[in-house]
């Protein structure tokens, strides 16, 4: 049975105790990792991807097509952005889908 000592009193207490027995000191919290399902990083970069390439064929486009793939391009930044705001699963899936979506945007508005 591991021990560690408190870091209010100073007493020895178990390692997995949240809170001191003798004094309630809070001890060392552990970072809670993420749970639940990626699906808003999934999301995301699918919808980066689907942007990526509509971009790559913006020469082809004309105005509403370039209005639509700009509108898949924001919402892939978007659901990128509320995932890593909401500290889900699919972080580096969101910050991917995120680049990729203002890369998109860009050659979109500029065409």
């Amino acid at each position: 049975m591991p021990m560690v000592f408190c870091r209010g009193c100073g007493k020895e207490i178990h390692d997995t105790a949240p809170h001191c027995p003798q004094c309630g000191a809070p001890q060392a919290s552990s970072v809670a990792a993420p749970t639940g399902s990626p699906w808003l990083g999934i999301t995301g970069i699918v919808l980066a991807i689907v942007a990526a390439i509509s971009a790559i064929q913006v020469g082809t486009f004309n105005s509403d097509q370039i209005v639509g793939a700009s509108v898949v391009s924001a919402s892939a930044f978007a659901v990128g952005a509320i995932n890593l705001q909401q500290k889900k699963p699919g972080k580096g899936m969101s910050i991917a889908a995120i680049v990729m979506a203002v890369v998109s945007f860009l050659v979109l508005i500029g065409s």
